[in-house]
């Protein structure tokens, strides 16, 4: 009888264990942006609560957040990913949070973003597509392709203190060619 409460007590904590393994972390989500108060972890920028926000979810949970992709992408190469849980973008359009390895780029140096990396974040790769397309400059990327991406800032392409870019009223882009990379 003794050996049968025991095998059954060791059961339990067995049971347990196994549950609280197996719901015991919860997806990284990314956290909402507080506009005038957060900062960008690397040219230390306000961010805007907009479509070119992008953040880091840290293994240990903490959130860092970014004013512009290639912000993101000067703290990787400085810090590197081995303490990286997740990255998120946001969709260009919506300003829908994504995860950076499931969204498309476009590029131009002619894009207005807020550091003048000239990336554009996409929940779709059509949409991407038709971004580029209607620009008539640029070209679509997918997360792999950004590992091999320049990075090249052009400045006069910065967005003004306000958070509004320079391009032109119709928001289009008289230079450049269409590309799209696979």
């Amino acid at each position: 009888m003794k050996k049968m409460k025991w095998n059954a007590l060791i059961g339990m904590i067995v049971a347990i264990s196994l549950f609280m393994f197996g719901c015991g972390k919860q997806e990284a989500q990314p956290v909402p942006i507080e506009e005038g108060v957060d900062k960008c972890e690397v040219c230390h920028m306000h961010i805007a609560d907009d479509q070119h926000a992008t953040e880091i979810v840290l293994k240990d949970g903490k959130v860092l957040k970014f004013d512009d992709i290639g912000c993101m992408h000067t703290w990787l190469e400085k810090n590197g990913s081995e303490q990286v849980d997740t990255q998120f973008v946001r969709d260009y359009y919506t300003a829908e949070w994504l995860k950076t390895d499931q969204a498309t780029f476009a590029y131009d140096k002619s894009y207005q973003t807020p550091m003048g990396y000239g990336i554009y974040s996409f929940k779709d790769k059509t949409e991407a597509e038709k971004f580029v397309e209607e620009q008539k400059a640029g070209v679509v990327m997918n997360a792999d392709n950004l590992a091999s991406h320049t990075w090249d800032r052009t400045m006069k392409n910065h967005m003004n203190m306000d958070g509004k870019s320079n391009m032109n009223m119709d928001g289009k882009s008289s230079e450049g060619t269409v590309q799209t990379q696979n």
